[in-house]
């Protein structure tokens, strides 16, 4: 912390706690606690088709978001990162939509590429109100990448679901 810091506070948020995660080959948990929408009205047609694999979309009800699986960082954004699981699982999570726009206003992002993440892991803390703020929506899409490569890729219900918790499962 630096000596501006000390005098007028920090403006970026505390990194939040590491969650307890599901864990296990093909598991793919919840990034963030909220409730699980139906993907098909996702306001994203790219994401609403599944366009790039089998997606689990959760309205958050914080701005916390975790890693939904162990791996290595492949890419890592303000609004999104990509992480290729220690199974071969390859996970993308978007946050929000045209979120890119913001270009990282309102986003701290706790990892970087090439790096390993643990399944519960805090990965970014995002500012939903400034989200709002600047016309978006703040759902945060996950999406099985490689779902081909699978011969089910099945995806929990609507409905509450707590960071950690599984919500895709690979088979």
């Amino acid at each position: 912390m630096g000596l501006f810091d000390k005098l007028f506070g920090s403006k970026k948020p505390a990194k939040s706690e590491a969650v307890a995660a599901e864990t296990g080959k093909g598991i793919v948990c919840a990034p963030a606690s909220g409730r699980v929408e139906v993907t098909a009205d996702i306001p994203d047609p790219v994401f609403a088709c599944e366009a790039m694999g089998r997606t689990v979309a959760v309205r958050p009800e914080n701005g916390n978001v975790y890693a939904p699986i162990s791996g290595a960082v492949a890419s890592a954004m303000p609004h999104a990162f990509g992480i290729t699981g220690d199974d071969g699982t390859e996970v993308l999570v978007h946050i929000g939509v045209d979120t890119v726009n913001m270009k990282g206003d309102g986003f701290n992002v706790w990892i970087e590429a090439g790096t390993h993440v643990n399944a519960g892991d805090p990965v970014v803390t995002f500012d939903r109100t400034k989200v709002a703020k600047a016309g978006y929506k703040d759902i945060v899409m996950t999406i099985v990448t490689n779902s081909d490569d699978y011969a089910s890729v099945e995806c929990t219900e609507p409905g509450q679901v707590a960071a950690g918790t599984r919500v895709i499962a690979c088979a």
